[in-house]
C-alpha cells in the first residue's frame, strides 16, 4: 500500500509539472499587436498609457525646441506633456515642463531655446526690403521643388509635392520674372500651400513650418508677420498686402487645388 501511495503521489506531481510546462510553452497573446498609440504614449496590456519617461536614446538627442515660449529638451518631452494634459494626469505642466500645460494645438515654434527676437531685429534697416527678400527666397524654394518632380507626399514639408493641377498652374508663372523681382502668383501659391485646411486664413499652426525653417536665423520674420495682421491670423488679402501684391495680380487658391 505504501508503494502504491508513493507511486500515485509521484504520478500526480508529474502531471502538475507537465501541465505547468504546457502553460509555459504556449505563446501568450500579444495584446499590443494591433494597438496604435499616439506620440508620448506606450502600449501596456492592450491599452495606451502616457510614458513615464522618454527612451534613453532621446537623452543623447540634442534638439531643443520652443513651444509657446517654453523650451523643451526634445519632441518626446512635449509629447509626454501633451499626453499628461490630455488625460488629466497631475504631471501635466509640472516643474519638468516649466509649468507649461501643453494642448493638442500646441505647435513647435522653432528648433532652438526660446528667445526674444524683438531686440535681434533691426526693422528700420531691414523692413523696406524684407518682404522682397522673403518672397525671392520662397520663389527659389518653389523653383527647386517644381524642377524636382512630384516626389512623395509629405504633410510635414513646407512645400508638398505638386499634383498635375498645381504644376500646370505654376509652369508659366515660374518662367516669368527675374531673380530679383517678386512673382505675384508665387505669393498666392505660398499662401494656398500653407492654408492646408482651406480656411482662407493662416493661423499659428499654418505658419509653424515656416517659422521652424527660418527661426531663429531670421529674427525679423516675427516682426514681419506681426505687421501683416494685428490678430492671431492672416487673411488672404492681408498676406498679399504684406508683399505689395495688388488685387489684380492675386491668384485664388482654386487655381492650384
Amino acid at each position: 500500500m505504501l508503494h502504491r501511495g508513493v507511486l500515485l503521489l509521484l504520478l500526480s506531481f508529474t502531471c502538475v509539472v507537465v501541465g505547468q510546462e504546457d502553460e509555459l510553452s504556449e505563446p501568450r497573446e500579444d495584446l499590443c499587436k494591433d494597438v496604435e498609440c499616439k506620440p508620448g504614449e506606450i502600449c501596456q496590456d492592450g491599452r495606451c498609457a502616457c510614458r513615464d519617461s522618454c527612451p534613453g536614446d532621446w537623452n543623447n538627442y540634442e534638439r531643443q525646441l520652443c513651444v509657446d515660449g517654453t523650451t523643451y529638451r526634445h519632441e518626446c518631452d512635449l509629447w509626454r506633456n501633451q499626453c499628461y494634459c490630455r488625460t488629466n494626469d497631475p504631471r501635466c505642466g509640472s516643474e519638468a515642463f516649466n509649468g507649461h500645460r501643453a494642448s493638442e494645438s500646441s505647435v513647435i515654434n522653432y528648433f532652438a531655446e526660446c528667445q526674444e527676437f524683438s531686440g535681434l531685429c533691426d526693422w528700420e534697416q531691414q523692413g523696406d526690403t524684407f518682404s522682397t527678400r522673403l518672397a525671392i527666397w520662397f520663389q527659389e524654394l518653389l523653383r527647386q521643388k517644381w524642377a524636382s518632380g512630384t516626389g512623395y507626399s509629405d504633410d510635414s514639408s513646407l512645400l508638398r509635392p505638386m499634383d498635375t493641377k498645381a504644376r500646370s498652374a505654376t509652369s508659366k508663372m515660374m518662367s516669368s520674372g527675374g531673380p530679383d523681382t517678386i512673382i505675384p502668383g508665387v505669393v498666392s501659391y505660398w499662401f494656398c500651400e500653407m492654408d492646408r485646411k482651406n480656411k482662407g486664413s493662416l493661423d499659428g499652426s499654418d505658419l509653424s513650418l515656416l517659422k521652424q525653417i527660418l527661426l531663429p536665423a531670421t529674427p525679423c520674420l516675427e516682426t514681419f508677420l506681426s505687421h501683416c495682421s494685428a490678430s492671431s491670423s492672416i487673411s488672404f488679402a492681408q498676406w498679399h498686402d504684406c508683399f505689395g501684391v495688388p488685387p489684380e495680380d492675386r491668384m485664388e487658391c482654386s487655381r492650384f487645388k
